[in-house]
């Protein structure tokens, strides 16, 4: 703090002294002015009783310049810099008093005497003057690189706070059309299971109540035990489908069973229910780390709408599902599952055409995407017609 403080009075004090020219008097016009006042001592020892006027007036001249000099700015930085040297400008006054007074009864030797105690105040003064011209221009050139560096850090900071708020405006423009695409995907969701509900259920309790009417029409026992037959059978189809549509719907409960038991019920409903051989795979002691509840349902939904998408347009007849732990070239473990199928493949699309799925109402690839980037992992898709296709996910542990 005092550095900063003696920096700046010594920036004020060389700005003032700079802007206000000659109008202060400098350690040299005090040296030039005592040497007009030797010169003249010169003279009248060498012309006794001449040019006394002349002595007198330098005398006053090299008095009212120190005196000047004394109430200066510049004397002031002397007090504030080295208050220990201050001594040397007493020193001058008293000695210019005793000078006037050997002038006037006093012996040569006292005069010479007063003189070199003047010039060796002098030759101080002059040593003092240029070790503070030095330090002042060293402590002003460090207040300048501290106000440069404080102006870069602020333009650092600025910029920094800058790229922050931008970021966090693209992020909240991304959540707007992630959560205006999610309510469409809801919406289009729902028109999907009233299509499913409506195709399959709807259906088939029409068709239950003919065969009911049915009953009452025929009077042949036999036909109308085979029609509740039919109707038994039917009302169990029926409650299966609408257990497979709960089932889908519903999350799973990872609290209680689990990640790894809600795929093997996943993968053994599947298939029961579309007649695919479907194994599952799962790397023994698997850990999940800090896979929160929240990721292992988006994970169980990635694998879900998998092997949706290959009962819906795969053609296969069997389907593999791996799960297992590995480290990447950074180190970083990560949760891998890996999802195949030996059906027909497809032109498999990357994140950027996805978009374009989404356009077309596709929203299954779409919201795959959308799931691992949640979860700040990666999903790759490998397949080309009539190979198949493997979906491998990676979600970091």
């Amino acid at each position: 703090m005092r550095f900063f403080s003696i920096g700046l009075i010594t920036a004020i004090i060389i700005s003032i002294t700079g802007c206000a020219g000659s109008n202060y008097p400098s350690i040299s016009s005090v040296s030039q002015s005592w040497l007009d006042v030797k010169h003249e001592l010169t003279s009248s020892f060498i012309n006794p009783g001449a040019g006394a006027p002349a002595l007198e007036s330098q005398i006053e001249h090299f008095t009212e310049t120190l005196a000047w000099f004394f109430s200066s700015p510049v004397a002031y930085l002397y007090q504030v810099n080295s208050p220990d040297d201050i001594q040397y400008i007493d020193v001058m006054g008293s000695a210019l008093e005793e000078l006037r007074a050997s002038l006037i009864k006093g012996p040569r030797e006292a005069i010479f005497s007063n003189m070199l105690e003047i010039d060796r105040a002098i030759g101080q003064m002059q040593r003092i003057d240029t070790d503070l011209s030095n330090r002042s221009r060293l402590q002003f050139f460090h207040f300048f690189l501290f106000f440069m560096s404080l102006v870069i850090g602020i333009a650092f900071a600025m910029r920094l706070l800058y790229v922050r708020l931008e970021k966090a405006k693209s992020r909240e423009e991304q959540s707007l059309i992630f959560s205006r695409e999610n309510v469409m995907a809801l919406e289009h969701e729902r028109e999907r299971i009233a299509r499913e509900l409506h195709d399959t259920v709807a259906q088939d309790l029409w068709r239950l109540s003919f065969q009911v009417d049915g009953i009452d029409k025929d009077l042949d026992p036999k036909e109308r035990k085979r029609l509740c037959g039919e109707i038994i059978s039917g009302q169990k189809e029926i409650m299966q489908r609408i257990k497979g549509i709960c089932n889908s719907l519903i999350p799973p409960d990872f609290k209680h069973r689990g990640f790894t038991d809600s795929l093997h019920s996943l993968c053994h409903d599947f298939k029961q229910h579309m007649g695919i051989e479907c194994q599952l795979t799962v790397q023994k002691g698997l850990e999940l780390g800090s896979l929160d509840i929240d990721m292992q349902l988006q994970a169980f939904r990635i694998v879900q709408e998998c092997l949706t998408n290959i009962q819906k347009h795969s053609n296969a007849d069997e389907a593999l599902v791996l799960v297992h732990t590995q480290e990447d070239e950074r180190g970083q473990r990560n949760l891998v599952i890996c999802v195949s199928d030996n059906g027909r493949g497809f032109s498999a699309p990357d994140r950027d055409s996805c978009a374009t799925l989404r356009e077309k109402g596709k929203f299954g690839l779409w919201s795959m995407f959308e799931r691992i980037a949640i979860m700040d992992g990666d999903l790759s898709i490998d397949s080309s017609d009539g190979e198949g296709v493997m979906v491998k996910i990676q979600i970091p542990l």
